[in-house]
C-alpha cells in the first residue's frame, strides 16, 4: 500500500517518519514543490538578520537522509498539479496512485487586494526564497513594511540590526493586536520606537506603486516613499487542491479534520497549516498556523495511517516572538476576544521581579491573565520580559494549564520550584494569580 504526502514541510515530514517507524511495509511517497524539506521558516528573519549564513540549515534535515535513514521517496522540486481520487499528477507529468493521502500543503501569504507595482515588492515566507530577498534588501536602504504581526516585527528587527531605515504601517493602533491587549502591546510599541522603527498606525494602505526606481506607499494617511517593501500581511491555508477533492472547508478557511486528522473524504488526512484544529478555550475551529502544531498534526495523522490510533485535542493558542531587548508572548484569548465568545472576562497585570532581590543581575517580567469570572478558569495570558529563556518557561506554564481547564486558584497553589538566582520566593505567576484571590 502506498501513502501520498503532498508537502515536505514540518507536518509533512513529521506523517512521513511516524508512519514509517510504525509500518516498514507501507509504501511512503512526499512530494515538496520546492528544493527544501524539513523547513524552517521561522529562521527566515535570522538569515536576513545575518546570524548565520548557511542555507541549508533551514532543514532540520535533508532529503537524501529521508531517503536513506527513513527509506521515504522523497521528490523534492516536483509540485502536485491535480489531485483525484486514488492518484495524483505532478508538473513533471508524473501520475501516482495512492491509499492514503495527506494534505500537507501549509499556507501562502495573504496578499492585500490593492494595486501593487514595481520590482521590490517582497513577501516572507517560505526559506527557499530567503537568500534572494537578502541578496536584493540588503543593497537597499530603507525598508517599508506592511503589517505588525509577528512577521513584521521579526523583519524589522533583522533590518534594524542591519542598520536599515525601517517604517512598518500597519491598521490596528498598536503591534501584535490579535495576541495582545492594548496595554500590553503600548509596550511593544514602545520598545519599536525606542530602537528607531518609525510607526504609521491605524492607516489603510491603498495602493503600492513604483516612481524613479522608488517604492511608493500610499495610505489613508500620507505617502511614504522606500527603496523596498515586505508585505507582512499574513498569511492563509493553502486548500486549493483540496478543493479539487471537493473536501469541507471548515469555517476557519481551512480543511476541516476530525480529532484524528481524518478530513471528509475515505483515506484521505491533512495536517498542518493547511488544517484546522480547536480551540482549547473555546471549543471552536480554530487555525493556528504553527511549526510545533504543524509537526504534532502529522505525527497524529501518520499515527493514525499506520493503525496506532491518536487524537490531536487542540490548542490555546501559544505564541511567541521578540523585537531587540523584548521577548513577547501569548497564550489563549485577549480580553476583547474572550468577551466576544461570551466570557466575563476580566485582565490583570503584574510587573516582577525575576530574582531575588539580593541576588546580582536579573530584570522584570509583566504577566497579564485573562479570567472568566463566572469560573474563575485563565483564559488568557500575556508575558514580556527581557530574559527569553524565563519568559518562555512563563507562558509555557500557563498555556499547559490553560489546556487543563486551570482556574487562578490552580495556578496559585502550583507548587512551582525557587531558587534565589532564577526567581523570587513569590514566583509571579503565582502573584499574577493573587490579583484574583484578593477578595
Amino acid at each position: 500500500m502506498r501513502v501520498v504526502i503532498i508537502g515536505g514541510g514540518a507536518a509533512g515530514m513529521s506523517a512521513a517518519s511516524r508512519i514509517r517507524r510504525l509500518r516498514r511495509d507501507l509504501e511512503v511517497v512526499v512530494f515538496e514543490r520546492t528544493s527544501m524539506v524539513s523547513h524552517a521558516p521561522c529562521g527566515i528573519p535570522y538569515y536576513l538578520e545575518g546570524l548565520f549564513d548557511n542555507y541549508e540549515l533551514f532543514m532540520h534535515y535533508t532529503p537524501d537522509y529521508f531517503r536513506r535513514e527513513r527509506g521515504i521517496d522523497v521528490r523534492v522540486s516536483e509540485a502536485v498539479i491535480e489531485v483525484g481520487p486514488n492518484y495524483v499528477v505532478t508538473d513533471k507529468g508524473n501520475k501516482v496512485q495512492w491509499d492514503y493521502l495527506v494534505l500537507a500543503t501549509g499556507a501562502v501569504p495573504a496578499i492585500p487586494s490593492i494595486p501593487i507595482e514595481g520590482s521590490h515588492v517582497f513577501t516572507v515566507h517560505h526559506p527557499a526564497d530567503a537568500a534572494r530577498l537578502r541578496e536584493i534588501l540588503y543593497s537597499m536602504n530603507s525598508i517599508g513594511i506592511i503589517g505588525t504581526g509577528y512577521i513584521g516585527l521579526e523583519v524589522a528587527e533583522a533590518f534594524r540590526f542591519r542598520g536599515k531605515d525601517v517604517l512598518m504601517i500597519g491598521r490596528s493602533g498598536y503591534p501584535l493586536r490579535k495576541s495582545l491587549d492594548e496595554d500590553i502591546g503600548e509596550a511593544v510599541k514602545n520598545e519599536l520606537i525606542k530602537h528607531g522603527v518609525k510607526l504609521r498606525l491605524n492607516e489603510k494602505v491603498l495602493e503600492i506603486n513604483s516612481q524613479g526606481g522608488k517604492q511608493v506607499i500610499v495610505t489613508d494617511g500620507g505617502k511614504y516613499v522606500v527603496d523596498a517593501v515586505v508585505l507582512a500581511t499574513g498569511i492563509k491555508p493553502n486548500v486549493e487542491l483540496a478543493k479539487q477533492l471537493n473536501l469541507r472547508i471548515g469555517e476557519t478557511g481551512a480543511v476541516w479534520v476530525d480529532e484524528h486528522m481524518k478530513t471528509s473524504l475515505e483515506n484521505v488526512y491533512a495536517a498542518g497549516d493547511t488544517a484546522e484544529t480547536r480551540n482549547l478555550i473555546t471549543g471552536k475551529p480554530y487555525w493556528h498556523p504553527f511549526g510545533t502544531t504543524a509537526n504534532k498534526m502529522g505525527f497524529v495523522a501518520g499515527s493514525n495511517i499506520a493503525g496506532r490510533s491518536m487524537v490531536f485535542p487542540g490548542v490555546v493558542g501559544t505564541s511567541m516572538t521578540r523585537f531587540m531587548n523584548l521577548y513577547i508572548a501569548s497564550a489563549g484569548l485577549t480580553t476583547q476576544e474572550a468577551l466576544r465568545h461570551g466570557f466575563k472576562a476580566e485582565g490583570a497585570t503584574i510587573t516582577a521581579r525575576t530574582r531575588a532581590r539580593y541576588y546580582p543581575g536579573g530584570g522584570y517580567v509583566t504577566i497579564k491573565l485573562i479570567v472568566d469570572k463566572n469560573t474563575m478558569r485563565i483564559i488568557g495570558a500575556q508575558v514580556l520580559g527581557d530574559d527569553g529563556s524565563y519568559v518562555l518557561g512563563k507562558i509555557d506554564t500557563l498555556a499547559a494549564l490553560m489546556g487543563r481547564g486551570a482556574t487562578v486558584e490552580d495556578l496559585f497553589m502550583s507548587d512551582l520550584a525557587y531558587l534565589p538566582a532564577v526567581t523570587q520566593v513569590w514566583d509571579p505567576l503565582i502573584i499574577a494569580a493573587r490579583q484574583f484571590l484578593r477578595g
